[in-house]
């Protein structure tokens, strides 16, 4: 049998959760709220390719997002776009550095793209000291710079007066701010793609939207570093239904605010739940909670009730991370930790 490249054979592909369950609340991906109501489907043609510029995607995001429409790049999700500039930039020796903890497919990206990984440790609570990310650049000299903020898992947020420390200190290297999560708490740093040259921020319509099954990302930047860009994207790169529903979502941007709302309410009231049943639930500025707990499997042990959250013992012990549902689904899970924890204790 013919083997894939080198790099690619000890890589470990990235699985999706697919048991059965009552409540997901796994996958930081926002409720079906948006789009509940029959869909208009006057105008959509799925006979024709799809708008390969998606020019009126572009044109709501830049209102949507405060830029112009030649500084975005759509692709299917931003995790298309982060690998399209890795490979725009990295060459084989080349390196990127991102944080520890921090979404699980960066290093990933730069396998597949055969490039060089290092990773910024947090601190004890999980967020990260400016002087440490400054001087890990000093060190490593990396040619790309990822920035999840508010990060995943850890909901943990640097502020944008330090963002601007950054990007004042580090003008030779492509910085990538991750902005999926945005929406949901801090400020965003779309008005500062001017400014520097080098940065690039990115944005999901997947979860204050609720629209993850559509894939639909933006690449914002300035008008130069998007034209070089585009040189790598694949024609026909978002499908015409994923435009489509996405541009009637951006009819309706006061639904989406009043989800947001109910996200960061429910956020708080999560929580204090959590703490509540003993949990040490961390600051978050997203639409879920990273957590610390001594039970054990407390994943396996509720996916048996039906209700499925994220482990991440393998590389923080004891932690987990929960998204924020509906008020009944995540009243449903305090009621089955209880369960779990009444267990336990008859056990011991």
């Amino acid at each position: 049998m013919i083997d894939i490249k080198k790099n690619l054979r000890t890589l470990i592909p990235y699985k999706v959760n697919t048991k059965p369950y009552d409540v997901k609340l796994d996958a930081n991906e926002g409720s079906n709220y948006l789009l509940n109501a029959k869909l208009n489907l006057d105008n959509f043609v799925p006979q024709l390719y799809p708008d390969s510029d998606a020019v009126l995607l572009r044109e709501n995001m830049a209102r949507y997002y405060g830029c112009k429409k030649s500084n975005i790049m759509v692709g299917n999700g931003s995790s298309e776009l982060i690998l399209n500039v890795i490979n725009s930039f990295c060459d084989k020796e080349d390196k990127v550095i991102t944080f520890e903890p921090s979404f699980s497919m960066y290093p990933i990206y730069c396998k597949l793209a055969d490039v060089k990984y290092s990773s910024i440790k947090s601190q004890d609570n999980y967020s990260f000291k400016i002087e440490n990310i400054l001087n890990k650049y000093d060190e490593e000299k990396p040619k790309i710079l990822i920035i999840c903020n508010p990060n995943n898992p850890t909901g943990s947020y640097i502020e944008k007066k330090d963002i601007i420390k950054i990007l004042d200190y580090i003008n030779d290297t492509v910085v990538i701010l991750d902005e999926a999560y945005i929406e949901f708490g801090g400020e965003s740093s779309v008005d500062l793609i001017n400014n520097y040259e080098n940065l690039i921020v990115m944005r999901t319509l997947s979860k204050a939207f609720g629209l993850a099954g559509l894939r639909v990302g933006g690449l914002i930047s300035n008008e130069r570093m998007v034209d070089n860009l585009w040189k790598v994207k694949l024609p026909y790169n978002i499908n015409s239904a994923s435009q489509y529903i996405a541009n009637q979502a951006f009819e309706n941007l006061n639904i989406i605010e009043d989800h947001i709302d109910h996200v960061k309410m429910e956020r708080n009231r999560m929580k204090q739940m959590l703490e509540k049943e003993e949990m040490k639930p961390y600051n978050s500025m997203t639409n879920f909670i990273m957590f610390e707990t001594s039970i054990e499997n407390l994943d396996k042990k509720l996916e048996k009730k039906g209700v499925l959250i994220r482990n991440f013992s393998k590389d923080i012990e004891n932690h987990y991370r929960v998204s924020i549902g509906k008020k009944e689904d995540n009243d449903l899970l305090i009621n089955r930790i209880k369960e779990v924890k009444y267990e336990e204790g008859k056990r011991s």
